[in-house]
C-alpha cells in the first residue's frame, strides 16, 4: 500500500472520507482555497527553478496573473480580494527570499519511506516543496503554507507531517543519516511571511515511525473488515463527500424512501423547536427519537436535515479496563501508582509515555462496557 501524509491525516480525521478518497477514488472538485494554494506553489517553483537569469518580480507576478482563473470564485469581489492577496504574498516573499541568496538542492521532490506494518511493507510517500542546503551545511526541508492561522512553535516541533518529511529526506539522501547530519524542517507561512522551524533527533524519528506504522495497521485492519466509520469533526461542513456520507445523506435526498420525506422534515422541525423545552417535553422527544431511529435504520442514514437544521445520531461507547491486566502491564514500568483507580483521562496520558508494546497490551485489556446512541441538535442561523 502506498499512502501519503495527507492520506494518514484523512484517516485520523475521518475513516469514511479516507475510504471515499483513497480507496474508492471518488473525485470531487478542488476547493477555491486549494486552487489558490496550488497556483501560489507553482509560482514559487517558477521563481526558484534553476536558469541563466533569475525572474524579476514583474515576471513572477505576470506568471501568477496569466494562470489566475476568476471562475473559481462566486463573485467578482471575492476573486479580486483573493487575487490582491496573492499579489501581496508574492511581493512580500520576493522581497525576503531573493533566489540568489539560497542554495536550493531540490524543488517539489518526491520521496517514499518503506515501513513494515501488519506483515507487509508499505510506502509512505509525498512531495517536498523545497530542500535547501544552509550556510552551515544543514539540509532544510521547507513546506509552503497558505493557511490563515499559524500554529505554536510547540505544535511545529511535534508536527507529524514535518517528521515524515524528515524521514523522506534522509531516505532520499542516505548520506545524511550515515554521516549523522541533522536536518532542519520548516513551515513557511506565506500569508504571514514567517517561517517556523524544528529539528528532530533519532528518538523522535523512531516515535514517528511507530505512530505511522500504528496508523497503517489501523488502515489495514479497516480494509480487511471493510469498516470505515464516519467521524464528525469541525471540517465536515466543507467536506466534498457529504452526498455519500450517512451523516449528510438526508440533505441530498431526491426521492421518498419508505417514509414521506415532507412528514419527516415537518417532524424534524418540530423536534428542533421542542429541544428548547426539553425539560417539559421529554416524553414527546423520546417518541420522536424512536421514529427517527427507525427511519435512519431503514434508510442507512445517521443525520437528518430540514430547513431549520439537522439532528445527528451518534454511537456512544464506554469502555472499562481489566485492572489486574493493567497492573501486570504498568507496575513493572513504574506507572501503576499514577492511576491506581483506572481513569480514562489518566490512562490516556500514561499510555503516551510507555513503549508501543505496552500500549498494544493496554488496548487488549480494553473491553466494551456499554454503548448507546445519542442525538444532538444544531440550529441554522436565521
Amino acid at each position: 500500500m502506498r499512502l501519503s501524509y495527507s492520506a494518514l491525516a484523512t484517516f485520523q480525521r475521518c475513516p469514511l472520507k479516507f475510504k471515499f478518497e483513497y480507496i474508492e477514488r471518488i473525485r470531487t472538485p478542488k476547493s477555491k482555497e486549494a486552487l489558490f494554494g496550488t497556483l501560489i506553489h507553482s509560482t514559487l517553483k517558477k521563481l526558484h527553478e534553476p536558469g541563466l537569469l533569475i525572474p524579476t518580480e514583474e515576471e513572477i507576478l505576470k506568471f501568477f496573473a496569466d494562470n489566475w482563473d476568476q471562475k473559481n470564485y462566486t463573485s467578482e469581489l471575492e476573486a479580486s480580494t483573493n487575487f490582491s492577496q496573492g499579489v501581496k504574498i508574492l511581493k512580500d516573499y520576493y522581497a525576503k527570499n531573493y533566489p540568489a541568496n539560497f542554495n536550493i538542492v531540490a524543488l517539489e521532490t518526491s520521496f517514499a519511506v518503506p515501513l513494515k506494518a501488519a506483515g507487509e511493507t508499505h510506502l509512505l510517500a509525498g512531495k517536498i516543496d523545497r530542500v535547501d542546503k544552509t550556510s552551515d551545511g544543514l539540509f532544510e526541508v521547507i513546506d509552503y503554507k497558505t493557511a490563515k492561522k499559524m500554529p505554536s512553535q510547540q505544535a511545529v516541533e511535534n508536527d507529524l507531517q514535518l517528521a515524515i518529511y524528515h524521514l523522506g529526506t534522509i531516505n532520499q539522501w542516505p548520506m545524511l543519516e550515515k554521516e549523522n547530519r541533522p536536518v532542519k524542517v520548516s513551515f513557511y507561512f506565506l500569508k504571514h511571511g514567517e517561517k517556523l522551524s524544528a529539528m528532530r533527533n533519532a528518538e523522535q524519528l523512531a516515535v514517528t515511525k511507530e505512530n505511522a506504522i500504528r496508523e497503517l495497521e489501523e488502515i489495514v485492519k479497516a480494509r480487511k473488515a471493510e469498516k470505515f466509520e464516519p467521524r464528525p469533526n469541525p471540517l465536515c461542513d466543507w467536506c466534498g463527500y457529504q452526498r455519500y456520507c450517512p451523516l449528510f445523506k438526508h440533505k441530498f435526498i431526491e426521492q421518498k424512501i419508505i417514509f414521506n420525506d415532507q412528514d419527516i422534515k415537518k417532524l424534524l422541525n418540530e423536534y428542533i423547536s421542542l429541544d428548547d423545552e426539553i425539560g417539559q417535553k421529554e416524553k414527546r422527544l423520546a417518541e420522536m427519537k424512536g421514529t427517527f431511529s427507525l427511519f435512519m435504520d431503514q434508510s442507512q442514514m445517521e443525520r437528518l436535515f430540514s430547513e431549520d437544521g439537522y439532528i445527528t445520531r451518534k454511537l456512544i461507547q464506554r469502555f472499562k479496563y481489566d485492572p489486574d491486566l493493567l497492573r501486570q502491564i504498568l507496575e513493572p514500568l513504574g506507572k501503576w501508582q499514577e492511576i491506581l483507580k483506572v481513569d480514562d483521562a489518566k490512562l490516556k496520558k500514561v499510555a503516551k509515555e510507555v513503549p508501543a508494546s505496552a500500549r498494544a497490551k493496554i488496548e487488549e485489556a480494553k473491553k466494551l462496557d456499554k454503548e448507546y446512541k445519542s442525538f444532538s441538535v444544531k440550529k441554522e442561523k436565521t
